[in-house]
């Protein structure tokens, strides 16, 4: 009988013991668990057409026998436009542009009718503050201008950097280095290639998903986020910018984990190692008075 007592005892103890971690480890991850991410504004440009009164179109986005947002004989006037500082703008630099605007190849948006542009050594920015302590990544699309017929150069590749600093602060975080493309492939845009592929759905459609290292926000910290257009030079005396272009949309940011304050996470540790401890305790008294 002292032996099925002792045995029940030992049950309920481990089970207090299992229980206490597991509440200890649920508590540690209701603060460190994935939460919203700080939201960035107008990561696809839509609102910000709307702001400077984008041209827009007439008859849908690409109707029949149209090249409507295009700066065409007979067309509307150029959408690609340099983005105005206009009272509600999120974005500071940098160019928009519509959906088949001729002067970007006929390129649809990958998210609704409007994408950003940053070309040369230009740099499109966005300032905003974090609303948590958290691990974010950054996500988003680009894409190339298309080429022009035989003139492949306005598709050339071009280098960018994607960089993050905290406002007042000298340090500047590189998270991330790409070169934009055109989708499908250069000479896929040259009439060298008979399907003509910029004119087909799956060249204006198509754009590349990319995606930042992780880096750290600190509630109540402004930040800048630019998109730096790193195209090269040259001439004589290296001093002439060339003329290429990356597309931008559907800009995000992504929480990867939340980081609970410093002495949040003190008096978490100190909680579940006190639980754990008295666990213990009770497990040796229950042991010396059935021995």
């Amino acid at each position: 009988m002292i032996r099925k007592v002792t045995t029940l005892r030992n049950t309920v103890s481990t089970t207090l013991h299992s229980f206490t971690v597991h509440a200890a480890a649920a508590c540690l991850l209701a603060f460190g668990g994935t939460v919203s991410a700080t939201a960035l504004l107008d990561g696809s440009f839509e609102n910000q057409a709307v702001l400077q009164s984008l041209p827009g179109y007439t008859g849908g986005p690409n109707p029949p026998g149209g090249l409507q947002g295009a700066s065409w004989p007979g067309g509307l006037p150029s959408t690609w436009q340099a983005i105005a500082p206009v009272t509600g703008s999120a974005w500071v630099g940098g160019s928009i542009a519509r959906t088949e605007e001729y002067a970007a190849g006929w390129k649809w948006a990958q998210d609704g009718s409007v994408f950003g542009i940053i070309k040369d050594r230009g740099t499109m920015s966005q300032t905003f503050t974090a609303t948590e302590n958290g691990r974010m990544s950054l996500s988003w699309f680009d894409a190339n201008r298309p080429s022009w017929k035989t003139d492949t150069w306005f598709g050339r590749p071009n280098d960018y950097s994607v960089t993050l600093t905290e406002v007042g602060s000298a340090t500047t975080l590189q998270i991330a280095a790409f070169t934009s493309q055109v989708y499908l492939g250069l000479e896929s845009n040259s009439n060298i290639n008979a399907s003509d592929a910029r004119f087909t759905a799956e060249g204006k459609k198509g754009w590349f998903e990319r995606s930042s290292s992780e880096f750290d926000l600190i509630l109540g910290k402004s930040y800048t986020l630019s998109f730096n257009s790193l195209s090269p030079y040259y001439g004589p005396n290296n001093d002439q910018i060339d003329d290429r272009t990356t597309f931008l949309d559907n800009i995000s940011l992504r929480s990867s984990q939340a980081v609970p304050l410093p002495g949040t996470l003190a008096i978490l540790i100190a909680g579940a190692g006190g639980l754990l401890l008295g666990t213990g305790r009770r497990r040796c008294v229950q042991a010396s008075s059935w021995s």
